[in-house]
């Protein structure tokens, strides 16, 4: 039996529109990463950004459980 996890994905700014999708929900494999929905998702990681898990910023190596919402943004400069 596969048994798999769901967490959300918001993305914002850039990311979205280069994406084609703002917020999904995703079904991944236990022990998956911040990075493997990233790569799976063909976000350039690249690119200079921000992730949050939950609300507290992680670095992508971060490991998911089930429920988790992941929020990337760009980095935004402001003055």
């Amino acid at each position: 039996d596969h048994l798999t996890m769901k967490v959300t994905l918001k993305l914002t700014g850039g990311f979205a529109h280069t994406v084609g999708f703002s917020h999904r929900e995703l079904d991944v494999e236990p022990g998956s990463t911040v990075a493997d929905i990233l790569d799976a998702n063909a976000i350039d990681r690249a690119r200079p950004m921000i992730i949050a898990r939950n609300g507290w910023a992680v670095e992508p190596d971060e490991p998911l459980e089930p429920g988790d919402r992941i929020l990337v943004s760009p980095i935004f400069s402001g003055g």
